[in-house]
This record gives C-alpha cells, sequence and structure tokens, in this order.
C-alpha cells in the first residue's frame, strides 16, 4: 500500500482521522503580509510550509501547482503574450505548462518540500485538466474574459497535456495526486474517465489519485478505475454502497466548531484567507483536545 494510503488509516497527526489542511491562502494572509508563496525560493518555501505546518499539523502537504504557474504568468509577460498567440482550445495550457522556467521552479519546490516532510504524505494539487484547460485560457487574456466551461472533447485533450506535464515529478517523493474541480454542480461535472491520460501517468507512479468537488457530493458517477478516493461536499448519495474511499470537504461552518459526516474518512479543510487566527487556532485546539479526550474522531 502507498504512504498516502497507508496515512489515511494511520494519520501522522496521531489523529484517529485523518485532516488535511488547505491553508496555503491563510498563511498568505498571516505570514506574507498577503505577498506570495515564494515558489522560487527553497529556503523561503520550506520556511513558509514549516510554520504552516507547526499550526495546522495537517496530515498532507498540499502543493498548489496552480499557483506556482499563475506567478509566472504574472511575472513575465512574453510568457502570456505566446499562451495567447492561438484562439485553439488548450493552447494556452500547452504552453504555459512547456514552460521551461516554471517546470524548474516546480521540481525544486517539490523536491525541497518531500525533502523536510517527514511522515507527512506531500500531495501535488492541480486543477482537473478541463478546469484548468479553462484558467489558462482567461489567464491568457489580459481582460480575463470568460470562455465558458470546458466540453469533454476539451476536457481529453487538457489531460494530455497535464499527463505529459506531471512527469517532471518523477523521483521527487510525490505521494499523491488531487484534481480539484472547484466548485462546478455535479451535473456539470465531467466524467473523470476523460482524465484518463493523467489517471494513467499517476498510476504509473503509483500516486493514488483524489478528486475534489467543493459542490459535488462524492462519487457522482459510480467507481472510476484509477481514482482512490473522492472528496466531496457531501456523503455519496447513491442506493449502492460506496464506491471507493471517501471523504469531505469541510464547508465555512467547520471554523465555527460543526464536524463532518462521522462516516467520511478523510477531511479536507479549506482556511480561509480573511479567518480570524484565535477562530481558526481554537478549532485546532478543540480538533487536539477531542481525540485527546475521547480517543474517537480526531
Amino acid at each position: 500500500m502507498s504512504r498516502l494510503l497507508t496515512s489515511l488509516d494511520a494519520p501522522p497527526s496521531g489523529r484517529a482521522r485523518p485532516v488535511w489542511f488547505d491553508a496555503a491562502a491563510y498563511g498568505q494572509a498571516r505570514l506574507l503580509g498577503g505577498g506570495d508563496v515564494p515558489w522560487p525560493s527553497p529556503a523561503e518555501l520550506s520556511s513558509f510550509f514549516a510554520k504552516i505546518g507547526a499550526m495546522f499539523h495537517s496530515d498532507a502537504i498540499l502543493v498548489h501547482l496552480a499557483d506556482l504557474f499563475a506567478q509566472r504568468i504574472i511575472a513575465d509577460q512574453q510568457l502570456r503574450a505566446a499562451m495567447a498567440a492561438r484562439s485553439r482550445p488548450g493552447y494556452a495550457l500547452r504552453t504555459l505548462l512547456a514552460d521551461e522556467q516554471a517546470r524548474g521552479t516546480a521540481v525544486e519546490a517539490v523536491r525541497v518540500l518531500a525533502a523536510t516532510s517527514g511522515p507527512v504524505p506531500l500531495v501535488l494539487t492541480m486543477p482537473a485538466p478541463g478546469r484548468w484547460l479553462v484558467a489558462a485560457a482567461q489567464q491568457a487574456q489580459r481582460d480575463g474574459s470568460d470562455p465558458g466551461p470546458p466540453d469533454a472533447g476539451q476536457a481529453e485533450t487538457a489531460a494530455m497535456y497535464s499527463a505529459d506535464f506531471l512527469r517532471i515529478f518523477a523521483g521527487t517523493g510525490v505521494d499523491g495526486l488531487l484534481l480539484d474541480e472547484g466548485r462546478v454542480p455535479a451535473g456539470e461535472l465531467i466524467h473523470p474517465e476523460a482524465y484518463r491520460p493523467v489517471l494513467n501517468v499517476a498510476g504509473h507512479y503509483e500516486w493514488p489519485v483524489l478528486v475534489r468537488t467543493d459542490a459535488a457530493a462524492a462519487w457522482p458517477h459510480g467507481p472510476v478505475p484509477g481514482v482512490a478516493v473522492w472528496l466531496g461536499s457531501d456523503p455519496p448519495t447513491g442506493p449502492d454502497e460506496p464506491s471507493g474511499r471517501w471523504g469531505m470537504v469541510a464547508g465555512p461552518d467547520f471554523w465555527d466548531g460543526a464536524t463532518p459526516s462521522a462516516e467520511a474518512g478523510l477531511v479536507l479543510a479549506p482556511v480561509p484567507a480573511e479567518a480570524e487566527p484565535e477562530a481558526v487556532m481554537k478549532q485546532v485546539r478543540a480538533l487536539r483536545d477531542r481525540f485527546r479526550a475521547s480517543g474517537l474522531f480526531w
């Protein structure tokens, strides 16, 4: 069994159930004064993630690749122009993912964070290919115009570009891959089979794949070969047994003390950038104390 899947059964934090704190945006606001995550500086990046780790004791380190590449676009207008040079769907994403400077920064960042992660698994987090295709097309345009939602064909094209890109992380210490569909409703989700090239690459490198849907229940399409875990806004809703491991994306009320379903095997807790530090730390301490007092859940 992979290190990531093992950690779901025996969380590094000591909790009975793993909690992944998605805290980069909060860390930017509170530790960096709203500045950028220091992706190009390995020492500063390691320090930033170490401070977040000390605050939350997350059971995974989440590396947001889209944030790293978005910084690169802002810093290099020639790259933006190159992305906008052709109008065909997927061209902007293909050009972005081929940028050598961004690729080098990403590989070095992952190597550094994996080397200092200890027992905590490192998970690459990226938009689902169709979502990244749309985001890149929007970033390429100076007016930020919305190109509209992707269709299955565009998602398949984006998956080929994304799969080729992911090969650069071979041997860097990656433990898993999280595909983020964002807040797309269940009826507008693209079936993960369109992402088969990405699932195949992840399988080759033995990276368990997780899918995140902030506005759809877990496993809305039933079982998907190559997807190990589904993180949804709600538990699976089908009449049959769940299609596989599942967890929940905690809602805003999590920071008011709400507890996600006890049946969820994993909780992903986004930490809002604007959250009050006192309220955040109160909930983190409450989770720790609740586990120590009862031996249940956390």
